[in-house]
């Protein structure tokens, strides 16, 4: 029974295996199918390479036309960028020139410039070695032998020198230098780490060189920009050509601004970033070959003057026929003597010619490429075809099943994003249906349970962030009420001291009069005595002789008149000393703001007076004509004190990073103005000239507990109390404005 069931099986099994092999059909039709699409696809290929080939011509010069106008343009932008820095550089001397003068010129000249033994004038004495100069900062300068040296002269060189030197050292990173040259050969030169007006011979004259002259009023009468030729600078052994505009006031040249333009990067670029296959040229309209990739030696060698007609390359010369020859603007040649196209543009500024040489044997190579490409492409797809047919039965069960385990192991990792396909009419299809249902509740679920979480996360944060802020303001409303008493339990102290200070000095001040005129008769009385008794009895002489008589009539008169100045000194401290304790005053007063001004001054005089460490910080008030401004004085005096001990503060973190030199230069002041703005408003303006504040300081300095000083000298406190009083308090408004390296003002507006 066994042996029969086994013999039927393998029967059963042969007879599934016969079906399953080829039948001769099949494998005639699959031989049939392959040399048919072999056919078609070599038909295709040939009509293809015709069809590239007259596609790629035109597609060709569109490109090479769409190319070299962004070529042109990129390669532009350093020339043209040249052209608008001095354009600008210009409007901004020109006004600078009309500024007025508000300094000794002649003075200020002989401080900064120096004369040398060769006759010249620089910027650097001549005993020191140039390397000390700092050419980082500042611009050279150069003012050669024989020049009259007029007051305007010398105005224009001292006005153009901050000038050059500020705009030199931001556009060094592009340009190699920037100068200001004068028809008087005068010359203002910045040059990033090269002192090069140092060294330039003494006999130098610029109006006679190629850069000064192309731009003189004989030479170019329209005052357009100009262009030098290209020229290897010896000092550096670079290849530069120099932008050149002419500066006017009015109809009178002043001179002529210019930038040195390197053009290694050119170079480099015009002959390593090309198409493949191609090469790029540049050349002058005059014929001077400025850039080649295969005589870049000749035109070193030349010192940038070769010429192409001097040059036996009949093709170059043809090249540069065509171009030349053609309409000036960008499009593309063909040159059919050389089978290649010329795609030509301008350079703008020095309006040169770059030129990409396009050899038309990249057409049929990339036409043969296109065709080679369509025959391997036909035999592998006949090579997958052919497969595809042999795992047709594979691709029906296993990949769906293969489908299935990848979505269980996305599910177990907590992946829902699950769609299988479902059209199937058969079991695949019904269990992937529910799979996908079985999904679906999974991720319901799922988001149901993390919306819960989110809410609750949200809540938490909510509280945590409403008690935080309870807290913050806690601490801040206890900060201000400590600061408060502070400043209210001081005006009492000084209130208190001025009082007990005040009324012995009123009665020592009240009696001086009285004092001075009773010694002055008691001196008169003495004179008249020694007048009729000239000569008094011995003991009489003896006291007179040891009380030094005549010593005491001298001193004693002085003696009078200085305790009449210290006092007079003590009332006015006290005075401003009472007005200071209005601190602790809370009602409006009609008050002037200038006296509580003063008061904070006097009161500040000891930070104000000349220190171990920097000289005296000068205090120069320009006080407008206001009238009485109905405030809180007690805290508006409470302002000034906290704004002027921040700009002492900062004057003197200022000292520190500046030299000695620095300081005397530039010495440290306070400016404190006062104005009606309208008539209902004033302004006060409190400025120093100290490093100034960054912008993204700024926006915080009014917040509570922000400082920028060291621990234990700000509490962060001030400026946010002075804010809040100005504000709040009084309805006006309290601004800073600074600028980095020049200092910062305060503002504060009140109305009346």
């Amino acid at each position: 029974m066994l042996t029969q069931f086994r013999q039927t099986l393998q029967k059963q099994w042969c007879v599934r295996f016969v079906k399953s092999r080829p039948t001769s059909l099949t494998h005639k039709t699959l031989i049939n199918m392959a040399l048919r699409v072999t056919i078609v696809v070599l038909m295709s290929a040939g009509v293809s390479y015709v069809h590239v080939i007259s596609r790629l011509e035109a597609q060709t010069q569109t490109q090479l036309e769409k190319y070299i106008s962004g070529r042109g343009e990129r390669e532009s932008s350093i020339f043209q960028l040249a052209q608008d820095n001095l354009a600008m550089l210009g409007d901004r001397l020109l006004l600078e020139f009309k500024q007025p003068n508000n300094i000794d010129f002649q003075a200020e000249f002989k401080r900064q410039y120096f004369s040398w033994n060769d006759g010249t004038i620089r910027n650097f004495p001549q005993n020191r070695p140039s390397k000390d100069f700092d050419s980082t900062r500042y611009a050279g300068l150069f003012i050669g032998r024989n020049v009259q040296m007029t007051e305007e002269l010398k105005q224009r060189m001292l006005k153009a020198h901050p000038v050059i030197s500020a705009y030199g050292a931001a556009w060094s990173n592009r340009f190699i230098d920037t100068y200001f040259l004068t028809p008087e050969n005068a010359g203002i030169n910045y040059w990033k780490g090269v002192p090069f007006t140092l060294e330039v011979p003494p006999n130098l004259y610029n109006p006679k060189e190629e850069y000064f002259y192309i731009a003189d009023p004989q030479h170019n009468p329209a005052r357009s920009p100009k262009w030098t030729g290209v020229y290897l600078d010896p000092s550096v052994n670079i290849w530069m050509v120099s932008a050149i505009v002419p500066v006017y006031e009015g109809d009178r040249f002043l001179g002529i601004l210019g930038h040195d333009v390197v053009l290694t990067d050119l170079m480099e670029h015009t002959i390593q970033d090309q198409l493949p296959g191609t090469y790029n040229l540049i050349f002058r309209s005059d014929g001077r070959l400025i850039v080649h990739p295969h005589r870049t030696a000749e035109i070193q060698q030349a010192q940038g003057q070769l010429k192409i007609d001097t040059i036996n390359d009949p093709h170059l010369n043809r090249i540069f026929q065509l171009v030349t020859n053609a309409q000036p603007k960008t499009h593309v040649l063909e040159n059919s003597q050389d089978r290649e196209y010329l795609a030509v543009t301008r350079l703008q500024g020095p309006d040169w010619y770059f030129v990409t040489v396009y050899p038309k044997s990249l057409l049929s190579g990339a036409a043969w490429d296109t065709a080679q490409f369509i025959l391997i492409s036909g035999a592998v797809a006949l090579l997958v075809e052919v497969l595809l047919l042999f795992s047709v039965l594979q691709q029906q069960i296993a990949k769906p099943l293969k489908q299935l385990t990848a979505a269980s192991n996305q599910l177990a990792n907590g992946d829902f994003a699950i769609n299988l396909d479902t059209m199937r009419q058969d079991e695949l299809g019904g269990l992937a249906s529910s799979f996908n249902s079985m999904a679906s509740q999974l991720k319901t679920s799922f988001i149901q349970l993390e919306q819960v979480n989110n809410a609750l996360e949200r809540r938490v944060n909510e509280r945590t962030t409403t008690l935080q802020q309870t807290l913050e303001e806690l601490r801040r409303t206890q900060a201000q009420m400590i600061q408060s008493e502070k400043m209210s339990a001081l005006g009492q102290l000084v209130a208190g001291v001025a009082h007990e200070i005040n009324n012995p000095v009123s009665f020592i001040y009240g009696n001086l009069t009285y004092v001075q005129n009773y010694a002055q008769d008691l001196l008169e009385f003495i004179q008249l005595y020694q007048y009729h008794y000239p000569n008094p009895v011995a003991e009489i002489q003896t006291s007179s002789k040891e009380l030094d008589l005549e010593f005491i009539r001298d001193d004693l008169p002085k003696l009078l008149s200085s305790m009449e100045i210290g006092t007079n000194r003590i009332r006015e401290i006290v005075r401003s000393l009472r007005n200071f304790s209005r601190l602790d005053e809370s009602e409006f007063k009609a008050v002037d703001i200038h006296e509580g001004i003063d008061s904070t001054l006097l009161i500040l005089q000891h930070r104000l007076k000349e220190q171990p460490q920097r000289p005296v910080i000068e205090v120069v008030k320009n006080y407008g004509k206001l009238p009485l401004v109905i405030c809180y004085p007690g805290q508006l005096n409470q302002v000034f004190m906290n704004i002027l001990s921040n700009a002492i503060d900062a004057l003197e973190d200022a000292n520190q990073q500046r030299t000695p030199t620095e300081i005397v230069s530039y010495p440290n002041t306070i400016w404190i103005q006062t104005q009606l703005v309208s008539e209902n408003q004033i302004m006060i303006a409190i400025a120093d000239n100290g490093l100034g504040v960054p912008d993204t300081i700024i926006t915080r300095l009014f917040d509570p507990f922000f400082t920028t000083k060291e621990v234990g000298k700000g509490s962060g406190l001030g400026l946010t109390i002075s804010y809040q009083i100005v504000t709040e308090l009084h309805q006006g408004k309290l601004d800073c404005n600074s600028t980095l390296g020049k200092g910062t003002e305060f503002v504060v507006t009140l109305p009346i």
